[in-house]
């Protein structure tokens, strides 16, 4: 009976965000999800370059940070990671955010910070071809424009986000992260920071402290750790190896950990892997980091977000497209259970 049983499909909720999923049990092997060539990863091809490619910095708008070789000047050729703004933000930087009512709904004008994190400056290197020094220099910029950007108080919150391998030209060809800055906190963020308030308030631990402590006892759904940082694909997965990276210690804002190459080395192992096992898959990567406290004190907002929330990195592949009925039931369907997820990780080398 018992096996019976696990062969069924399961309805898992995530205690984090609150939103269930179904884990569908009898699976499926990546190469079947791997095979639809609509969610595979542009490929850039040898001799291609772009707006983004060292040599020509005169085509993007002027670099707001950068890691440089020794003596290499703003805006010229040099740079090892690079960040500028989006020349075609969604949020604008300057202006005031005009709170009004229109009727019944609510409005605010589109203030905030749109930039992007170009990762490398040669053209066909993604983020998992990256050395663990580039990829802690990657992570560096992260930290630095979060920051920097925190420090106004017209923005409750700025979401690190990455898109790997979709989107529009030359987005979609050269390595890039976009940073944006936000006056409201986005709404999956919002869940996850009310659910763990509500537990601390009932248990007074950290939601995710806990998370952590039940999947290294269990080590199921655990694909790799060291010293810093655990990854683990998630009890209730929204999609077929999905993949969280946590630090170990609990910590609420990402960008005050000072463990970055640590982190790049867990970080390149898992994306190594996630490569080896599905090919050029497209992903999308986000840093959940805590709320900007400058902007929420003006309100009272987050009181114990320091002892409730944990920040981490979601590393979500996309397979497919959400069949007609997820977006209906408005829960996810997981083909591939997260414990299997976990194991098929594991067995790859990761280098």
């Amino acid at each position: 009976m018992k096996a019976e049983n696990e062969r069924m499909n399961q309805l898992r909720r995530d205690p984090i965000t609150g939103v269930w999923t179904i884990i569908v049990q009898n699976g499926k092997e990546p190469a079947e999800l791997k095979s639809d060539p609509a969610y595979q990863a542009f490929r850039p091809k040898d001799g291609e370059n772009c707006m983004f490619c060292q040599g020509r910095e005169n085509e993007t708008p002027s670099e707001i940070f950068a890691v440089r070789n020794n003596g290499s000047a703003r805006n010229e050729p040099g740079w090892r990671v690079r960040v500028v703004p989006e020349k075609y933000p969604v949020l604008q930087i300057h202006g005031d955010l005009n709170n009004r009512g229109y009727g019944m709904y609510d409005m605010y004008d589109g203030i905030g910070a749109h930039e992007l994190v170009i990762e490398s400056p040669e053209h066909t290197k993604a983020l998992a071809d990256l050395s663990e020094q580039e990829l802690s220099e990657v992570l560096t910029a992260y930290r630095e424009r979060t920051l920097d950007l925190k420090r106004d108080t017209r923005f409750r919150y700025v979401l690190v986000h990455k898109n790997s391998g979709a989107g529009f030209e030359p987005h979609a060809r050269h390595a890039v992260t976009h940073v944006l800055a936000s006056p409201i906190t986005p709404q999956r963020v919002r869940e996850e920071f009310m659910n763990a308030q509500q537990f601390f308030a009932m248990k007074e631990r950290c939601l995710f402290c806990d998370v952590i402590r039940q999947e290294t006892t269990d080590a199921q759904r655990i694909v790799a750790e060291n010293e810093g940082f655990v990854a683990l694909c998630p009890f209730a997965s929204r999609a077929p190896f999905e993949t969280w990276i946590l630090p170990k210690r609990h910590e609420t804002f990402y960008e005050l950990n000072t463990e970055l190459p640590v982190l790049a080395r867990l970080m390149r192992t898992i994306l190594v892997k996630l490569r080896e096992l599905l090919g050029e898959s497209n992903y999308i990567m986000e840093v959940h980091s805590g709320p900007n406290l400058n902007a929420g004190k003006q309100r009272g907002y987050w009181k114990t977000v320091e002892k409730d929330f944990h920040w981490h990195i979601e590393i979500a592949p996309r397979l497919r497209g959400y069949a007609s009925y997820e977006s209906g039931l408005g829960f996810h369907v997981n083909w591939v259970p997260p414990e299997r997820a976990a194991e098929m990780l594991r067995g790859n080398a990761g280098a």
